[in-house]
C-alpha cells in the first residue's frame, strides 16, 4: 500500500476524535494527479535489524504502535529475512512502548532487568500484528508494522519485576485560563476566595483532558491556603506569577490562557504550557474555528471542544517536556524542505516548524536552493521524535507527501500544493 501523504481532519468532535494510530490506517492510496510524480512515504531504518517506531502521543496512551524493522537476506532466503525484519520491528515496537510506559528515568535505572527479564519476552506483548508495508532493497528486506499491545498484560509483567508501580503519581494540572466569549475578558483567579464556578471554557479543557492519565485539579475545591498576592490577580500574568500558582494548588503544570470569540464569528484557544518546577514556558499554542453565530453559546462551546480536541496531541507533547525537563538531552541535526512550490510554502512551514513543535530551542535557516531550504535545529529529542511530532501534527500547513533520514539531517518532501 503506498501513499500520497498524510490526511488531516481539522476540527475534530469528541466523537469523531482520531488519534495518531488510527489516523495511519485511514492513509489514503497513491495516485498521480495533474502531471505531479507520485509520493511514496519511506522509512529507512538505521542499521541491519534497526527500527523505528511511532505511538500516539502521550506516553502509551494507546496500546497501538507502528514500527519498522529490517533483516539481512543471506543466502537468497528472503521469507527468512522477511521473519528476521519482523521479529526485529515486534522488538523495536515494544521497546518503545516500554520506554514511553516506564519513563527515561525508570529505563535508566533498571536497564538491565528490562533486558534480562522483559525484553526476551516481547513478543508475549504483542496481541496482534499486521505487515502495511513491505519492501527489498539489495540484500535488505524492510517491514512497516501496526501492532497492538496488549497493555493489561505489559502491565502485569512490568509490576512483576518491579518496575510499574500502581502508586505512581499522576501529573498535576492547573488550568488557568479566562475566556472572553462576547465581552471583556473573565478569569477567575481575580478573586479566587469566592470559588466561582468553573467556566464553559474550564469545562471544555477538562473534558478533553479526561481519560488522559492527568491529575486536573478542580479549583472550586482545591482552595488555596496560602495568601493571594494582589499581584497574582491581575489578568496577564507573566512566568513567574503563573508558577506562583501552580505553588498554591500543588501543581506540576500550569495551562495558563484564554479562549476568545470575535465578531467575525472566529472561536479560538491560545494556551501556553509552563513548568512549575523549572518556571519555564515550554510552548504557546493558538488555534481557531468558526461558528455561524457569536451569540449560541451552545455553538461555541462545541467549537472550542473541537479546537481542544485537536490541540491534546501537541499539549500532551508539551506536558511530557516540561514534566522531564531534567532528563532531556538537546540534540542538533538538520531539516531539509525539499519541493517548495511556492514563497507562500516557504513561510507557512518555517513558521509552523520554529513555533508549533514543542521542545525546539534554536532553528536557523543554513542552506538554500532552488527547490530546497535547510535549517540548523536545536531540539530536545532526537530526530525520529522532531520527524514523528511534525506528521502527526493536526496544524500541519502544508502537505508533506514523504520523510526520508540520513546522517544528522531529516528531509520533508511537500507534496501537491493545494493552494490551487
Amino acid at each position: 500500500m503506498s501513499v500520497a501523504g498524510m490526511r488531516r481532519k481539522h476540527g475534530v468532535s469528541k466523537k469523531t476524535n482520531m488519534n495518531s494510530a488510527y489516523r495511519l490506517a485511514q492513509i489514503p492510496s497513491l495516485a498521480k494527479i495533474g502531471g505531479f510524480l507520485t509520493i511514496l512515504i519511506v522509512c529507512v531504518a538505521c542499521g541491519v535489524t534497526d527500527g523505528q517506531c511511532q505511538i500516539s502521543p502521550g506516553a502509551a496512551k494507546t496500546d497501538q504502535v507502528v514500527a519498522l524493522g529490517s533483516g539481512r537476506i543471506m543466502d537468497e532466503n528472503v521469507a527468512a529475512a522477511r521473519q528476521s525484519a519482523i521479529a526485529s520491528a515486534i522488538s523495536k515496537g515494544v521497546e518503545y512502548y516500554l520506554i514511553t510506559t516506564l519513563g527515561q528515568r525508570t529505563m535508566s535505572e533498571n536497564l538491565d532487568r528490562v533486558v534480562e527479564a522483559v525484553i526476551p519476552r516481547s513478543k508475549e506483548l504483542v496481541e496482534n500484528y499486521q505487515v502495511v508495508k513491505e519492501t527489498q532493497i539489495g540484500d535488505r528486506y524492510t517491514v512497516l508494522i501496526r501492532m497492538r499491545i496488549n497493555k493489561k498484560l505489559a502491565a502485569e509483567r512490568l509490576q512483576e519485576e518491579g518496575l510499574l508501580s500502581t502508586e505512581t503519581k499522576p501529573i498535576r494540572i492547573l488550568f488557568l485560563v479566562g475566556s472572553a466569549l462576547g465581552g471583556p475578558l473573565q478569569y477567575w483567579w481575580s478573586n479566587p476566595a469566592d470559588a466561582p464556578p468553573l467556566s464553559p471554557t474550564e469545562l471544555v479543557l477538562l473534558r478533553a483532558f479526561q481519560d488522559k492519565g492527568y491529575e486536573l485539579i478542580n479549583r472550586t475545591i482545591s482552595l488555596p491556603s496560602q495568601d493571594i498576592t494582589q499581584e497574582m490577580k491581575q489578568a496577564d500574568l507573566d512566568q513567574a506569577l503563573i508558577c506562583k500558582w501552580g505553588e498554591v494548588f500543588g501543581a506540576d503544570v500550569v495551562i495558563y490562557g484564554k479562549s476568545s470569540i470575535e465578531k467575525t464569528g472566529q472561536v479560538s484557544f491560545s494556551l501556553a504550557v509552563v513548568g512549575v518546577r523549572d518556571g519555564k514556558e515550554h510552548c504557546r499554542l493558538t488555534r481557531a474555528g468558526m461558528v455561524r453565530s457569536n451569540e449560541d453559546i451552545e455553538e461555541i462551546v462545541q467549537e472550542l471542544e473541537n479546537i481542544a480536541s485537536a490541540m491534546m496531541p501537541s499539549l500532551e507533547g508539551c506536558i511530557e517536556n516540561a514534566t522531564a525537563t531534567e532528563m532531556a538531552i538537546v540534540e542538533k541535526f538538520e531539516v531539509t524542505l525539499k519541493g517548495l512550490q511556492s514563497y507562500s510554502q516557504y513561510k507557512k512551514l518555517r513558521e509552523f516548524l520554529s513555533t508549533q513543535i514543542p521542545g525546539v530551542k534554536a532553528f536557523r535557516q543554513s542552506r538554500i536552493g532552488s527547490h530546497y531550504v535547510s535549517f540548523e535545529v536545536e531540539f530536545q529529542g532526537d530526530e525520529d521524535k522532531f520527524a514523528n511530532l511534525v506528521m502527526y501534527h493536526d496544524s500541519l500547513p502544508v502537505s508533506i507527501g514523504q520523510v526520508d533520514k540520513r546522517d544528522g539531517e531529516i528531509i520533508f518532501i511537500v507534496g501537491k500544493s493545494e493552494e490551487q
